[in-house]
C-alpha cells in the first residue's frame, strides 16, 4: 500500500450499482475527511448510475452527483458500504485501499498491509459516518445531514427493516433536525415514491438498480432488489424481470440469480430465482416456496434476511 504524500487525492467510493447509502455515505465521508485534512483531498465518486431515489435526494439538498468512475486502476481508495471485491469498481487494486467503512458481512477483500477497517452491525453506513462526525467533533453541514439522514431512511425502510438499530434511529432523528426535515415519515414516503417510479424503465435498468454478487463455498450468485409502496407496480415489474432473468442468465456469470420485489408498506417480499439448484436452495433456505416465486412475509432486508440464509445453505 502506497504512502500518502502532500496534496494527494483519495477517492471515496461505494459499490457498483450504487444505492442511496453508497453514494450519500461517500459524499458525507469525503466531506468529513476533508474537514480533518490539510494536505490531502478526498473526492467522492460513484461506481454506477444514480438511481431515481438517489437523484431525488441529491436534488432535494442541492448536491451534485459524484463523478462516475468506470475503472479504478491507478487510484487510491476509501471504500464505503461494501467490502467485497466482486462489488467494487472495476480495476480496483487491493493494495490501493486505505480504509473501509461498512455495515455488511465481511467478505473476500484481502490486503497485504493493515488498513483502517470499521464495520458495525447497524442498518446503514451513513449511521457510522455520522458517528465519526460526532467522534471528530466536526459539525455536519445541512446538506450533508440531509444526505446521511436520507441514506438511513432508505436502508432501514424508514425504520421498518430488521437491520434497523437504535443507533440508526437516533442518527436519523438528529440529522433530520440539522437538515430541516420536519416530518421524517412524510419525507421518507416522498423519497420512496420518487424511487419506485420504475415502470418507465426497461428490465435491465430495473435489474441493476441494486444488484450485488456474492461468493459462497459452492457457488457464485447474484441478488438484486427493488422496493415499492405499490403492489400493482411490483406485479408489473415482476412481469418484466422474470423473462429478462431467463434470457440473460448466462451473461451474469453466476450459478444462480435471485431478485427481491419488496413491498415497503406490507413489509414483505417476493423472491424470483433462476439457475441450477436455485429452487432447491430456496426450499432449504426459506419456509414457504412455490413453483417460481417465493413469498416471504416480514422479509425486507437482503443483508439480514436473504444473504445469510442463502450462504448457510451454499456453505454446507
Amino acid at each position: 500500500m502506497e504512502e500518502l504524500t502532500l496534496n494527494q487525492t483519495i477517492t471515496v467510493i461505494g459499490h457498483k450499482n450504487p444505492d442511496t447509502d453508497s453514494i450519500c455515505s461517500a459524499i458525507g465521508y469525503a466531506a468529513l475527511k476533508n474537514a480533518n485534512s490539510s494536505n490531502t483531498q478526498y473526492i467522492a465518486k460513484r461506481a454506477g448510475k444514480v438511481s431515481p431515489e438517489t437523484a431525488f435526494v441529491l436534488d432535494r439538498f442541492g448536491v451534485n452527483a459524484p463523478e462516475l468512475l468506470e475503472n479504478g486502476a491507478g487510484e487510491t481508495f476509501i471504500l464505503v458500504d461494501h467490502n467485497e471485491a466482486s462489488q467494487a469498481v472495476d480495476g480496483l487494486e487491493l493494495d490501493s485501499i486505505l480504509e473501509i467503512i461498512d455495515h455488511h458481512k465481511i467478505g473476500g477483500i484481502k490486503t497485504t498491509e493493515p488498513i483502517y477497517f470499521r464495520n458495525q452491525p447497524v442498518g446503514c453506513t451513513a449511521t457510522i459516518v455520522y458517528q465519526m462526525y460526532q467522534e471528530s467533533g466536526v459539525e455536519v453541514e445541512k446538506s450533508i445531514a440531509g444526505l446521511l439522514c436520507s441514506a438511513i431512511l432508505s436502508d432501514t425502510l424508514a425504520f421498518r427493516s430488521p437491520t434497523c438499530t437504535d443507533f440508526d434511529k437516533e442518527a436519523a432523528t438528529s440529522l433530520a433536525k440539522v437538515a430541516g426535515i420536519s416530518d421524517v415519515e412524510t419525507y421518507a414516503r416522498e423519497m420512496f415514491k420518487a424511487g419506485s417510479d420504475l415502470l418507465t424503465k426497461d428490465a435491465k435498468e430495473i435489474f441493476y438498480l441494486d444488484f450485488k454478487k456474492f461468493e459462497s463455498k459452492k457457488a457464485t450468485f447474484g441478488v438484486g432488489q427493488v422496493t415499492s409502496m405499490d403492489q400493482e407496480e411490483l406485479a408489473q415489474l415482476k412481469e418484466k424481470l422474470v423473462p429478462y432473468m431467463q434470457e440473460t442468465f448466462k451473461e451474469h456469470e453466476v450459478d444462480m440469480l435471485f431478485f427481491l420485489l419488496t413491498d415497503i408498506l406490507e413489509e414483505s417480499s417476493e423472491l424470483i430465482y433462476i439457475g441450477d439448484h436455485a429452487k432447491e436452495v430456496v426450499a432449504q433456505a426459506f419456509t414457504s416456496s412455490r413453483e417460481d416465486i417465493t413469498y416471504l412475509k416480514g422479509v425486507v432486508s437482503r443483508k439480514k434476511q436473504i444473504i445469510p440464509q442463502l450462504m448457510a445453505v451454499l456453505d454446507k
